[in-house]
């Protein structure tokens, strides 16, 4: 009877490591070019006429390459993390800024903090791997309200 409990349990150890296994190797992968559909957004404020983001996601290593095009002309810059909440510096637009990424659940958390301001940026994926939703917010920001940005897989 001892060795039928003993086996049991070695067994139920095992297939919790396998799942265990399994749920880390779920987290989603962004690699890939991502061009905001602008009519799926909601922005406070009209929002930029378009983005369109580059990822290189590798392990925990993380490059973004970002394309904007706004009213007053367009931009680019490039941003790389590491995901595992880590902060570093890096310059963005101009600015010194400390980063992080992090997971929290299948969810990718990339923050910027730049003097007095921020952007946290929560990044999901759907199911088909054919679009990405970022719910946006940011500070000193008068409506404290969130902004929510669709992109899709080109």
């Amino acid at each position: 009877m001892k060795s039928r409990t003993i086996a049991a349990f070695v067994i139920a150890l095992i297939i919790c490591a396998h799942a265990s296994i399994a749920a880390a190797q779920t987290k989603p992968n962004f690699s890939g070019e991502w061009k905001m559909n602008k009519e799926k957004s909601k922005f406070v404020e009209g929002g930029p006429d378009a983005v369109t983001i580059k990822m290189d996601q590798k392990g925990t290593a993380l490059t973004e390459d970002w394309s904007l095009t706004t009213p007053d002309g367009e931009s680019s810059f490039q941003a790389k993390y590491t995901i595992d909440g880590e902060v570093t510096e890096q310059e963005v637009l101009g600015r010194t800024a400390k980063t992080s990424a992090k997971w929290d659940g299948d969810a990718l958390v990339i923050e910027f903090k730049a003097g007095e301001g921020f952007f946290n940026r929560k990044i999901t994926m759907s199911a088909d791997g054919k679009t990405i939703t970022v719910v946006l917010t940011q500070s000193p920001s008068e409506s404290n309200k969130e902004e929510i940005v669709v992109f899709e897989k080109q």
